[in-house]
């Protein structure tokens, strides 16, 4: 008989520690909330081609004029590091570390102008392209991570006709 009461009152202490531990898992999971991860870096390529015409009393190698450039934004949530912009047949450009909204590009000043990592200038308003790509060292979607642009401009040799 006396092993019978131990055995209940054993019994009792490891149910009462039981439901004193799933009450404290309980309490500590409420008290925690959701943790909130921060959305992974992506990067996104941008860039274009502009043609320029020069103001009143411009030389005439600026009267008119095309810019080519290329860039990249981080689009995602958290910092992108080690990221390389790459012009297909062109030159290329390195950032250490490109935070959340931040690009390559960034505005000078003295030019009152973007200057953009990867930018080529040249007279006239030719039909030109660019194109690249880039990477960093975190995976992310590579959908936009490769670019083109173009731009064709029809000068018919008999306007009118």
């Amino acid at each position: 008989m006396r092993n019978t009461k131990r055995n209940a009152a054993t019994m009792r202490r490891g149910l009462v520690a039981a439901a004193a531990s799933a009450t404290l898992a309980v309490a500590a999971l409420t008290a925690a909330g959701p943790a909130q991860a921060a959305a992974p870096g992506e990067l996104e390529i941008r860039g274009g081609i502009e043609c320029h015409f020069g103001q009143k009393g411009s030389t005439w190698d600026n009267i008119w004029y095309q810019v080519r450039w290329m860039t990249v934004v981080n689009v995602g949530g958290s910092t992108m590091r080690n990221v390389t912009l790459q012009e297909i047949n062109g030159g290329s450009a390195f950032a250490r570390e490109i935070k959340p909204g931040q690009s390559m590009s960034h505005w000078d000043n003295r030019a009152k102008r973007w200057k953009r990592p990867i930018e080529t200038r040249w007279p006239g308003c030719i039909p030109t392209s660019i194109s690249g790509y880039t990477w960093g060292d975190t995976i992310e979607n590579l959908g936009n991570n490769f670019g083109y642009w173009s731009t064709n401009i029809d000068r018919p040799a008999r306007p009118g006709r």
